[in-house]
């Protein structure tokens, strides 16, 4: 059962990430592709995320402390998870509180402005420069987390 609950951790963690990491590339072919695509882009990462991305982040918490209680409480003392349980929540705060809601600012944006709708340049850069900063931050932790998990530092 051990093995099989780590690697359903370990499948989410590829599915969450890697959906994750892709999410600049899409935003980047729809920027260079014209409003209409940026916009598609713009909508399939949304899709991705609430489909996939999400699930899967939320499937880490499920398996992760199934984890925990197959291999001893204990576990939950040791530096590595508890700064990576940290950072999970930073990274759920961040995520709903900041990266959502200026993805969903720029979608937006970009949605009218596909459909014709005059829209400042300025305010829909802005816009995509908040999404993109936020985007980064959420990864960034995120790769964090991944490297504690894999390297196990002990700290105390």
């Amino acid at each position: 059962m051990r093995t099989f609950v780590l690697v359903l951790h370990i499948l989410g963690a590829i599915v969450a990430l890697g959906f994750s990491l892709t999410y600049g590339l899409w935003t980047a072919r729809g920027e260079l592709a014209g409003p209409t695509e940026r916009s598609f882009a713009l909508r399939t990462i949304s899709w991705v995320d609430r489909r996939f991305t999400t699930p899967a982040y939320i499937a880490q918490v499920v398996t992760g402390l199934l984890l925990v209680a197959l291999i001893d409480w204990s576990l939950l003392s040791e530096s590595w998870l508890a700064i990576s349980i940290g950072l999970y929540v930073a990274v759920t705060v961040l995520a709903i509180t900041m990266f959502a809601p200026a993805h969903r600012r720029q979608s937006l944006l970009a949605d009218r402005i596909a459909a014709g709708e005059a829209v400042e340049d300025a305010e829909y850069r802005a816009a995509a420069g908040t999404a993109q900063r936020w985007g980064a931050v959420v990864t960034v932790l995120t790769v964090l987390i991944v490297i504690l998990m894999i390297t196990k530092p002990t700290w105390w």
